[in-house]
């Protein structure tokens, strides 16, 4: 034992001997304290690099959500600009495709950020798993953009009520049937949502003129469906705003 042995080298006096000892414990309590200092730092190493790895597949996942939901609103937003360039533009009666596009310029893809990962780090507290205080920095503001982005996504859209109440239910409920939402499953367990690109839909004509009708007398329907495509707009550009930054992010992460 290392104590035994330099308290019989301090009865001998043999000084030299003592002062090896002392230096051998030491350099033993080092060694040890340092061992577990490096193992810590791999344990934290290997943990922050986990992290980052879920990190990069949750913001691929937002990625993708994102470009989805683009085409999504671009479809809407074809429709929307067709049936108010028939309002104001046709010297045709307005006929099924009005209809359609009128409908079609209503649908909606509600908005949820990717942020299970982030929650989690959050919650176990984020500078003990990510040491780094840039990342976890950039991570802030990442995700506080993403926090504005919901508020454009959900925005109300006043046009979808107000078009869904004028129009007759058989119409809504034909066009719905064929060209509705269609539930695409994803693998990590997401739901998107796509709408047709074309829409064709089989209807009576004294069901199309009566509907056509119900819309015509709808006050404000021009103005309304304006100001629709521009709350579309501002939708879209707020997906397509941010890809840029998550690419950037998931670069930053992958580095590391």
């Amino acid at each position: 034992m290392p104590i035994r042995r330099i308290s019989k080298h301090v009865k001998d006096q043999n000084w030299f001997a003592v002062c090896i000892d002392l230096v051998v414990v030491f350099l033993a309590v080092f060694i040890g304290l340092q061992a577990d200092s490096w193992n810590e730092e791999r344990i934290a190493d290997k943990t922050a690099k986990t992290y980052y790895t879920r990190l990069i597949g949750d913001l691929h996942a937002e990625l993708r959500q994102r470009q989805a939901r683009a085409v999504y609103y671009e479809r809407t937003i074809t429709h929307a600009e067709a049936a108010l360039s028939s309002l104001q533009t046709s010297k045709q009666p307005l006929g099924k495709e009005f209809l359609i596009d009128a409908y079609q310029a209503t649908q909606r893809w509600p908005y949820s950020a990717q942020r299970t990962t982030y929650d989690e780090l959050v919650g176990v507290g984020i500078a003990n798993a990510i040491p780094n205080a840039e990342i976890r920095s950039k991570l802030a503001n990442v995700y506080i953009n993403f926090e504005g982005s919901s508020i454009t996504q959900n925005e109300p859209i006043p046009f979808r009520d107000r078009l869904r109440h004028e129009m007759l239910h058989e119409v809504q409920s034909t066009i719905r049937e064929v060209c509705g939402d269609r539930f695409v499953f994803q693998e990590n367990g997401q739901v998107y949502l796509e709408l047709p690109e074309f829409c064709d839909v089989e209807m009576e004509t004294s069901l199309v003129e009566e509907a056509v009708l119900a819309l015509r007398a709808y006050d404000g329907f021009v103005k309304d469906l304006t100001h629709h495509i521009a709350i579309l707009d501002t939708k879209l550009k707020s997906l397509r705003g941010y890809e840029q930054l998550i690419s950037e992010t998931i670069e930053i992460l992958a580095a590391q």
